[in-house]
């Protein structure tokens, strides 16, 4: 039996040597495997960690005093001196029983409760729009440089001086801080383009019509600044998102 080329195996394998129910020559021969294959010791770490808060609510039971009374006489039928209950053999194989069952309902059980994998997410929604109907624009993506999920749409017509900033997710926005938007030029420091406000959707005054505000900016940025902006005129803190900033006509 190879058990590394078998995943399935071994989640079945390490589910049971984490109830308890692995038992006998097989624990043993599990346990060697561990020794082996750090991936089959996590496998059995995470189902440990998925098993102790479901223990944790098991409220204990006090068995009624005639579970005990019967205990005691049909130890008692075992000789003038009977045994402790820790000694008993037959405590420990009920209990063995009990045990095995227990495991198996907490394992059905598991099926309900466990994490469930991450479900695909939904197919973007995407709109077709003839070309000859888009005025031609200066356009940037400001994405999230780890996740690469878009933040901010920025766009402004070719000889406008209105920058338009549209906030794809308000909780970007930092209480007490601001989010201050940048033109980053080829060369040469960063150009601020303003703050931006917590409206979903706000204008932004340049300068000068995009064509010469915007004409040789390759690239859009926003950092997180001290509330109302930048004090020196230049980023001071982190760079959040950032996008290309293109020519579209």
């Amino acid at each position: 039996m190879n058990l590394r080329a078998n995943r399935d195996l071994q989640e079945r394998l390490a589910a049971e040597y984490a109830l308890g129910t692995l038992r006998g020559r097989a624990r043993a021969r599990f346990r060697a495997w561990l020794r082996e294959d750090a991936a089959l010791a996590r496998a059995v770490a995470e189902w440990e960690s998925r098993l102790a808060p479901m223990l944790a609510a098991v409220a204990p039971v006090q068995p009624p005093a005639r579970v005990w009374r019967a205990i005691e006489e049909r130890l008692g039928a075992y000789g003038a001196a009977p045994r402790g209950l820790w000694e008993s053999l037959g405590f420990w194989r009920n209990l063995g029983l009990f045990a095995s069952g227990s495991a198996a309902a907490l394992l059905v059980a598991l099926g309900f409760v466990a994490p469930q994998p991450p479900q695909p997410a939904p197919a973007p929604v995407v709109v077709s729009v003839q070309s000859d109907k888009i005025p031609p624009v200066y356009l940037a993506v400001l994405s999230e440089a780890k996740t690469q999920r878009p933040m901010l749409i920025v766009h402004a017509g070719r000889r406008s001086d209105q920058l338009w900033v549209k906030t794809l997710d308000p909780a970007i926005h930092v209480e007490d801080r601001s989010l201050e938007l940048w033109a980053v030029p080829k060369s040469g420091a960063p150009r601020s383009l303003g703050v931006i406000s917590a409206d979903e959707k706000r204008m932004i005054g340049l300068g000068a019509v995009a064509d010469q505000s915007l004409a040789e900016i390759p690239t859009l940025a926003v950092s997180l600044e001290p509330r109302g902006g930048s004090p020196t005129g230049a980023p001071t803190g982190p760079v959040l998102y950032s996008g290309p900033c293109v020519k579209y006509w």
